[in-house]
């Protein structure tokens, strides 16, 4: 009997875990995409892969060590499931106080165009362009990027416009 009864309590268990871990706080849109991500590179949207654990963010590590930004985004055509091809945008800044209509003075950075596993370009040398605080609301800062022109080692750049909705954390 209680060999029945110890097998029933782990079926019951296991169906128990099965049926709460599909019952999650999912509020992704039907398309897959999250709407925080409304960029262009070179002409092409691009979106987040939330799946993917990919998502945009501002980091401001204090007046000595400035302000990061890293971003992981897809082409707007892309499935959730798809990890090639992406872009990798990784931007440093002068610290600033964030607040609406503030020029962030961009100082390093990159954006790496990704097309397979450890196949890409790396644009390491920032052109022109602008980016731009757009709004701050609580945990999160909207980004406005301006014809922000990264450049290659054989001068091939790229091109950002659009916005960008990141988490931020100030350290």
């Amino acid at each position: 009997m209680k060999k029945y009864l110890s097998i029933l309590f782990v079926a019951l268990f296991a169906t128990m875990s099965f049926a709460l871990t599909s019952c999650g706080d999912d509020n992704d849109e039907p398309d897959g995409g999250n709407g925080k991500a409304s960029l262009t590179i070179n002409g092409q949207g691009y979106k987040e892969h939330s799946t993917a654990g990919a998502n945009s963010t501002v980091t401001d590590y204090g007046t000595s060590l400035g302000i990061k930004i890293e971003s992981e985004l897809y082409p707007a055509n892309s499935e959730e499931t798809d990890f090639f091809p992406r872009a990798h945008i990784s931007l440093e800044a002068n610290s600033v106080a964030l607040a609406k209509g503030t020029i962030l003075t961009l100082n390093d950075g990159y954006v790496e165009m990704v097309t397979d596993v450890m196949e890409g370009d790396k644009y390491d040398e920032i052109k022109s362009g602008k980016v731009t605080v757009s709004e701050v609301k609580g945990a999160t800062v909207t980004l406005n990027f301006d014809n922000l022109k990264l450049a290659d080692d054989d001068n091939k750049t790229v091109t950002i416009n659009g916005t960008l909705v990141c988490d931020y954390t100030k350290i």
